[in-house]
């Protein structure tokens, strides 16, 4: 018996969660500006991560390994970025741009 053919559009639902969720921590980031130096705000940028890590993990349980592994350290760049103290933005901005720049061509590819 041969393995089911893998559907490329079990991809598209999580990456689309993903898209949004980064959309929402990008905006904030934006309007924060360097507010999110201040302690309230670092944690409201903590609690903002956590959807984009759930969509990341729901795309992440998807995709094969040799797409995964790039999107699991752009991951790793912004989670260190928020941690550092004070919190790195040109980090976390400059990940956040790769992320979101990897999640675009992957959509792109379901056209």
């Amino acid at each position: 018996m041969s393995p089911e053919p893998e559907n490329p559009l079990r991809h598209l639902q999580p990456l689309l969660g993903l898209c949004a969720a980064l959309h929402v921590y990008r905006t904030t980031l934006q309007v924060l500006g360097e507010q999110a130096w201040e302690p309230d705000r670092r944690r409201e940028l903590l609690t903002l991560w956590r959807p984009c890590q759930e969509r990341l993990d729901a795309l992440l349980d998807v995709l094969p390994a040799e797409s995964a592994g790039p999107l699991r350290l752009l991951r790793q760049e912004i989670e260190d970025g928020l941690l550092d103290d004070p919190p790195c933005l040109p980090a976390i901005t400059d990940a956040l741009d790769a992320l979101e720049q990897a999640c675009e061509q992957m959509r792109l590819g379901f056209g």
